[in-house]
């Protein structure tokens, strides 16, 4: 067991990765170690407040962060679910690689990102730009205004929060 900045309850030991119960990826494991050198070097990093992505490299890949509309009914968060099928994407369709979807769940009363996930070719990569944007909080409609390079599976994201929200409204 640790604490948020990774130290066991033995002084001066502290545990990274899966040994500290850390979500078991890679990615988790470095941002682990990015905690363990500045706790252990005075500085005030933790753990709290992570933005953990999830990526499975099946075929196609299977990528999501933020919350899934289970654990946003449960925290009791309205949202707006926004989804389209990969078909959608002109960069799937030009590489012949449309199956899956992508959706999104966007608060209500900030139309911030809450969460996303896609499931297609390069999911992983396009997860991560959402990811930045919900960083930054930055709004859906950022994101659905802007011009994205064309032809790019990010470019997706445009038709996606173009849609009109699945069930037509809030959850």
């Amino acid at each position: 067991m640790v604490n948020e900045r990774l130290e066991t309850t033995a002084p001066g030991v502290w545990a990274v990765g899966d040994v500290a119960g850390s979500p078991k990826f890679t990615h988790v494991s470095a941002d682990d170690f990015r905690v363990f050198r500045s706790t252990s070097t005075g500085g005030d990093q933790t753990t709290t407040g992570r933005l953990i992505p999830y990526c499975l490299f099946l075929d196609p890949e299977l990528a999501r962060v933020g919350l899934n509309e289970t654990e946003a009914q449960a925290q009791g968060i309205r949202y707006r679910l926004f989804k389209v099928p990969m078909k959608s994407v002109l960069r799937a369709q030009a590489i012949m690689e449309t199956r899956g979807f992508m959706k999104a769940l966007v608060a209500h009363d900030s139309d911030k990102i809450i969460g996303f996930l896609s499931f297609g070719v390069s999911a992983g990569e396009v997860m991560s730009t959402v990811q930045i944007a919900m960083l930054g909080g930055v709004p859906y409609t950022v994101i659905r205004d802007a011009i994205l390079a064309h032809p790019t599976m990010s470019e997706g994201l445009r038709p996606l929060f173009l849609s009109q929200p699945s069930d037509s409204g809030a959850k």
